[in-house]
């Protein structure tokens, strides 16, 4: 009894509904008219086109606005529109008008299928031929066949290796954060892997090599800048001797200009300790820019050397944010190829071992005067354009305590 209370259910006769144009349908609107002095059909472009039946069942034409669809076809409708065009025109003899339906409403299946969506609509299309377009029922793919169980355990080994030494770089990673002098990473959870003594190695071996380019950066700034120093005490030195010499050379040219001036000495003297003045002159200013150069170069060594630490915080940043997100990743792909590992062993696929056998149901939710209504349906079932097809695989235990508890709610009324 239950079984055929249960087959009742399932098999439930599907209520008919007339074809009708359902919101969302596009149609195309030629409108002729035969013109009998020239004996040829006039095409009224301005009047035609296509058109979409809105969500309160109308569609908007040019002269006429708003026309209702209501339950009337294609031939029905084309009819109504000839007959508003003459009474609004004026006409004598009503238009030819002829309706075509270029696309329907795409029609949805969701459930256990293996590629739910939206789908074109096509009349005559049946439930059985919806779950075809959605690549048919969901099946978990097993550890036999496709894929093997020694296929699968070499993947979950490969993401777990990944993660090891994901988690390796991220504490790398910190510890270069911290400005840690040295790499220090807890190895007991990890001894039994036989690559992880290797990874830490290599991460080690990273936080070393990394440390000594910044040191070596670091060192050949604060060389730079001691020697830009040293030249500028060396440059000072030179101008304090020029500026001797230059006062030695202005001494001697106060001193003869009087004599030249008398005639007691040639005047190429004096123009030889002008020339003189002027070079040590020259001179000097080339040393004082010099000097500027040199504080210059200091100024942006030092520029630098603060910067490092900045620039390799930044860096280091980026890389740990980068590295944690991909290890949240690998922890979820692990996740997901453990939880789905343990459901596949857990459910046989033969009832010879234990498995619960299942059925698919089928059920559609169909707009019905602007209200969505369950409908129950079978594979033969005829869909209509915006049909929502929910595909759902039950197990038969399941569905026979549903239809007696549906049976035991009908003798208690």
């Amino acid at each position: 009894m239950v079984s055929a209370l249960l087959l009742g259910i399932l098999l439930a006769p599907v209520p008919a509904f007339a074809s009708k144009l359902v919101p969302q349908t596009r149609l195309r609107l030629n409108v002729v008219q035969w013109m009998p002095t020239r004996g040829v059909y006039e095409r009224w472009d301005a009047l035609g086109g296509e058109f979409v039946v809105s969500d309160e069942g109308t569609i908007a034409l040019p002269v006429l606005g708003n026309v209702p669809v209501g339950d009337l076809d294609e031939a029905q409708l084309a009819a109504k529109i000839a007959d508003e065009l003459k009474a609004r025109i004026g006409l004598v003899e009503k238009p030819e008008a002829s309706i075509a339906i270029v696309d329907y409403p795409p029609i949805y299946v969701v459930g256990d299928v293996t590629t739910s969506g939206e789908f074109r609509f096509r009349p005559g299309l049946t439930v059985l031929q919806a779950l075809a377009l959605a690549g048919g029922e969901f099946r978990p793919e097993g550890l036999s066949g496709t894929r093997d169980r020694a296929e699968f355990a070499g993947e979950l080994r490969e993401l777990n290796d990944s993660i090891l030494r994901s988690t390796i770089r991220v504490a790398r990673l910190d510890a270069e954060m911290a400005g840690a002098k040295e790499f220090k990473f807890d190895m007991k959870p990890y001894r039994k892997n036989p690559l992880a003594a290797g990874i830490y190695d290599q991460e080690k071996q990273i936080f070393a090599a990394r440390a000594a380019v910044v040191e070596r950066q670091s060192r050949s700034f604060a060389e730079l800048r001691d020697l830009m120093a040293q030249e500028i005490d060396a440059l000072e030195k030179k101008i304090d001797s020029n500026d001797e010499d230059l006062d030695s050379v202005r001494k001697e040219l106060a001193t003869i200009k009087p004599m030249v001036d008398r005639g007691v000495i040639l005047p190429t003297r004096q123009t030889d300790l002008e020339r003189t003045l002027r070079s040590y002159q020259a001179s000097r200013l080339d040393m004082v820019t010099a000097i500027m150069r040199a504080r210059q170069n200091i100024a942006e060594a030092t520029r630098n050397l603060e910067g490092l630490a900045d620039n390799r915080q930044a860096d280091v940043t980026a890389q740990l944010q980068s590295e944690r997100g991909a290890l949240k990743q690998l922890q979820l792909r692990r996740d997901t190829r453990q939880r789905f590992l343990t459901d596949t062993l857990g459910v046989d696929t033969g009832e010879e071992n234990g498995a619960q056998p299942s059925i698919t149901t089928y059920s559609i939710s169909r707009r019905v005067d602007g209200k969505v209504t369950p409908i129950d349906a079978e594979e033969t079932t005829t869909l209509l354009p915006g049909d929502v097809v929910r595909v759902q695989r039950v197990r038969i235990r399941d569905a026979e305590q549903a239809a007696d508890a549906a049976s035991t709610e009908e003798a208690s009324q």
